[in-house]
């Protein structure tokens, strides 16, 4: 890692943090990006520190430029815990600020809804199909496609929409000429395909 990484750190221990609280405390201007991009970079790997970095944010911030990255940090890391209650408020947290905020956008107008749909989280599935209706225009790569058509369709035990979800998956290409390979549905979905074929026949 470069000395201009010290904020992308992928792993975490005493020594890292310290390194990262000596560096940071010389950041003046760029302080709060600083911050973010670590709670996000830890999200998976470390996701009690994530959030921990995410709450010293908001308690120091010097503007709310950094606020969506910060709390699709703090989803993230309550995804990787497994808490989905907490990550069911921020994701309508993130959505609320893009409202807000319409420069800063996220794909939380996807993961949310199909959080909602692929847990079976009932009580929620009025507002993620909500959701998805007022971002009909908003999908971009296969990906996007597929969980906006997935979600609707295990909401809604659509058949067409699980074709169009599975018609997704399929895609192999983004159709980005020096991208090729991004934004494509990949292995870990599989399980919701699956049942996505059992809704499609």
């Amino acid at each position: 890692m470069s000395s201009d990484d010290w904020y992308r750190n992928e792993d975490w221990n005493e020594s890292i943090e310290d390194h990262f609280y000596s560096k940071l405390k010389r950041a003046r201007k760029q302080r709060d990006q600083y911050l973010v991009i670590q709670a996000l970079t830890l999200t998976d790997k470390h996701p009690k520190v994530s959030l921990r970095l995410v709450d010293e944010y908001f308690e120091s911030r010097k503007d709310q430029f950094d606020d969506v990255r910060a709390l699709l940090a703090k989803a993230n890391a309550f995804m990787a815990l497994g808490d989905l209650e907490g990550c069911i408020v921020t994701y309508k947290k993130i959505l609320q600020r893009e409202i807000e905020f319409p420069k800063h956008q996220t794909g939380a107008y996807l993961d949310y809804p199909y959080l909602v749909a692929t847990q079976k989280i009932e009580n929620e599935f009025a507002n993620a199909l909500d959701v998805l209706n007022e971002n009909v225009d908003r999908p971009t790569f296969p990906l996007d496609y597929y969980k906006w058509h997935a979600s609707k369709a295990i909401i809604s035990n659509d058949g067409s929409e699980a074709t169009k979800a599975l018609d997704a998956a399929k895609v192999k290409r983004s159709g980005f000429r020096f991208h090729q390979d991004i934004g494509l549905v990949g292995n870990e979905h599989e399980k919701t395909i699956k049942q996505l074929c059992k809704i499609s026949t």
